[in-house]
């Protein structure tokens, strides 16, 4: 095995735990010196107890540090998110590949897993224009769901139940909305949102990822860009319609409805949990705005017109709770089970949480969630002993080796 490698892995590791390494020497009960040289890859001998020391210390498996973890090197997701700078995609992408991480270590640990992956039925035909396309696959998921023209609750919880893929809302960097990531080999699916977004943009944003997952465009990200390709536009087309029906427009504004000026428009998008923008683009398709007023009325936040049409503490509500890490549901409970029956760490848990490990710790005591551990045989030490010796006696020794030295890996 190569120990400079492994050094990288533990050093990854410890970063991504939110750990230095006097913490993680501590804990692992090492010294700072001998961790640090373990990860510079310079230390000339490393026993697996060490390993694995530190390996219960960051609650992971062995493995994940002798040979690496495969899932890291197997998922999908497009190159392109957004306009972020590189490192900001790459500290959105680690939260995500390890959620899945987790997940394929809960697989091995026999936790109870989830339906496979599916996809709605009765695809619209794929000649149509972007836009009808999106228009016509919202329809069949509304009508799939006898959701009707009434706004939807969550859309996360909606591809939850319409596809089986697992939905989170985590701490990205500015400039990341989402991102859907898969892993193939397992077929696990999950849909990112950030938590810096705005409520209604998480919404949309949900909807849009839903959409490339439903028309089977793979692993994408959602970016703004000034050139939509035809599959950015039908999925936004999708997330408009699914979001806020045109058959629910008419509903909510009846046969002889008043002038839509921007209170009725602004009334329309907290009614269906959307920007302004999605509402007036609604409006003008449905042939009851122009051009020209889509242009006056847009520019307003949805802070602002809260602000100004009575709901401003209720909006502040809902961003608060918008800005709330939310991992997926399905993971988190399976990460329960496993942690209840002594087979996840604490940490590993607060860790797919966002919290502290001894505050969630309590709060699972609080709630009667504890680790079970399992009932131990001891082993009757003396006959080991004396079967070893007359082993012996039979067999030649074939030491087992505890111990990782350099020349092991030339």
């Amino acid at each position: 095995m190569d120990i400079r490698a492994i050094g990288e892995r533990v050093r990854t590791e410890r970063e991504r735990a939110g750990l230095n390494q006097r913490d993680l020497a501590r804990l692992a009960e090492l010294s700072q010196p001998t961790l640090a040289r373990i990860e510079l890859g310079t230390r000339t001998q490393l026993t697996v107890a060490e390993l694995d020391r530190i390996a219960t210390t960051l609650g992971i498996p062995l493995t994940d540090l002798t040979r690496g973890n495969p899932v890291r090197e197997r998922i999908r997701i497009a190159a392109r998110i957004g306009q972020a700078e590189p490192e900001a995609t790459a500290a959105a992408v680690r939260q995500a590949v390890d959620i899945l991480v987790l997940d394929d270590r809960l697989d091995q640990l026999a936790a109870p897993h989830r339906a496979p992956v599916t996809t709605a039925p009765g695809l619209p035909d794929p000649g149509l224009p972007p836009d009808a396309q999106g228009q016509g696959l919202a329809r069949t998921v509304r009508s799939l769901l006898d959701l009707g023209g009434a706004p939807l609750a969550d859309p996360g919880e909606l591809a939850e139940r319409l596809t089986s893929a697992d939905t989170a809302v985590l701490d990205f960097p500015a400039g990341i909305d989402g991102f859907t990531i898969t892993d193939p080999v397992r077929g696990v699916v999950l849909i990112t949102v950030g938590s810096r977004a705005v409520a209604e943009r998480q919404r949309f944003t949900f909807a849009h990822e839903l959409g490339h997952l439903l028309f089977g465009d793979g692993a994408h990200s959602d970016a703004v860009s000034a050139c939509r390709t035809p599959a950015e536009i039908r999925c936004d087309a999708f997330a408009r319609h699914l979001l806020a029906p045109q058959d629910g427009i008419r509903a909510w504004l009846g046969p002889a409805h008043g002038p839509l000026d921007e209170r009725a428009c602004a009334l329309l998008a907290r009614h269906f949990g959307v920007s302004l923008m999605v509402i007036l683009i609604q409006l003008q398709h449905l042939g009851l705005l122009t051009a020209t007023q889509v242009d006056t009325l847009r520019g307003p936040t949805g802070a602002q017109l809260a602000r100004r049409y009575g709901w401003g503490w209720q909006y502040e509500c809902e961003q608060e709770a918008a800005r709330t890490q939310r991992p997926p549901r399905r993971v988190l409970e399976r990460a329960t089970i496993a942690y209840r029956a002594d087979r996840l760490g604490i940490r590993a848990l607060a860790r797919l949480e966002g919290r502290d490990p001894e505050d969630l710790e309590i709060g699972l005591a609080d709630a009667g969630i504890s680790p079970c551990p399992a009932n131990i045989r001891h082993a009757d030490l003396g006959r080991l002993l004396t079967r070893a010796r007359t082993s012996e006696e039979a067999l030649p020794a074939c030491p087992i080796p505890t111990t990782i030295s350099a020349s092991s890996t030339r």
